[in-house]
């Protein structure tokens, strides 16, 4: 069964990344120990207190990494043999964005009211779209605003498998917590793969039907 063609399904497209994870689990370790060496100056920032201006400074490297991660997913979901060189290849106008959304979400959050109302639902929204737009990006060659719009896109075609994706993030978040980070190297890396699995069979999918219609 191709990851493209219509009758895959999403269990089976999930199983598939945990499997080419774990076929190149020495690799995955290392992008996700990038990964998280990424974030160390936003855990730095939250623990001191840091001003805002410093907390959304902050997000800019580990949304940098997700770009770069999200292409060494790619490799992986195609089978290409990823190469830890594909986490260098990052897309500066999408992180941006993303550190830009997080910002603002955390700020509206802790500002409470309607700013607080506003910030959660634009923290669902990147929830739901943003790994779609990092992988699409990586699986297509777009970048910036076409890639967050090809995302979007993805997440409008098929909804309930964004809504899937955002529950498996939870668990791993529960996953991480419960193992008190251990497990975060590992978890990061294998939710950018099922992403990229289900990208690559959405992505098959809709292009069967545009040539369809030809």
């Amino acid at each position: 069964m191709r990851a493209g063609s219509r009758t895959a399904t999403l269990p089976w497209l999930v199983k598939r990344g945990v499997l080419a994870c774990w076929h190149e689990l020495p690799r995955c370790l290392a992008a996700g120990v990038f990964g998280l060496a990424s974030a160390a100056p936003l855990l730095v920032a939250i623990l001191a207190a840091a001003p805002d201006w410093m907390l959304a400074a902050a997000t800019v490297p580990p949304a940098l990494a997700l770009t770069g991660l999200a292409r060494f997913a790619a490799a992986l979901a195609r089978g290409d043999g990823p190469r830890l060189a594909l986490l260098r290849e990052i897309d500066p106008a999408l992180a941006l964005m993303l550190a830009a959304g997080v910002s603002l979400a955390g700020f509206g959050l802790a500002s409470g009211g309607a700013a607080a109302l506003a910030a959660t639902l634009g923290a669902a929204g990147l929830l739901l779209v943003f790994p779609y737009a990092l992988v699409y990006g990586a699986l297509r060659g777009r970048y910036g605003l076409r890639a967050l719009r090809g995302g979007a896109i993805l997440v409008a075609y098929r909804p309930s498998w964004a809504f899937t994706l955002v529950g498996l993030g939870w668990l791993g978040g529960f996953a991480v917590a419960a193992s008190t980070g251990v497990l975060a190297v590992v978890v990061l890396p294998l939710l950018l793969a099922i992403t990229a699995t289900q990208t690559l069979a959405l992505l098959g999918e809709i292009d069967e039907l545009q040539g369809s219609r030809q």
